[in-house]
């Protein structure tokens, strides 16, 4: 994994993640087939950022490094809600960097 062991290690501006005062994200309760479809899409990129054996295992690293509960994560995975925008660009970030360093070993 990378040096980084928890999300507020980075340094992000408030701006970046909030808009008027709300986190930029999708209703939980939106079930449109985009919004399904962008779910489904974090929860492989959460896999893909934290290969773990087993659902529970993930969940434990990931709201570890998130500072998110295990359930937090576990939503995500079930596609139950979406992730705020910060959460997913940390996720992007760590998914991307395994697939660059998995490619050149």
């Amino acid at each position: 994994m990378t040096g980084f062991q928890r999300l507020s290690d980075f340094q992000v501006s408030a701006s970046s993640s909030v808009c008027g005062g709300e986190v930029w994200k999708f209703p939980a309760k939106t079930t449109g087939g985009n919004v399904f479809s962008s779910r489904k899409a974090f929860a492989a990129l959460l896999w893909r950022a934290f290969p773990s054996p087993s659902e529970h295992d993930l969940a434990r690293k990931a709201s570890h490094f998130l500072e998110v509960s295990e359930r937090q994560v576990k939503n995500w995975l079930h596609c139950d809600h979406s992730a705020p925008i910060q959460h997913f660009f940390a996720v992007a970030a760590i998914a991307g960097a395994e697939i660059i360093l998995r490619d050149r070993s």
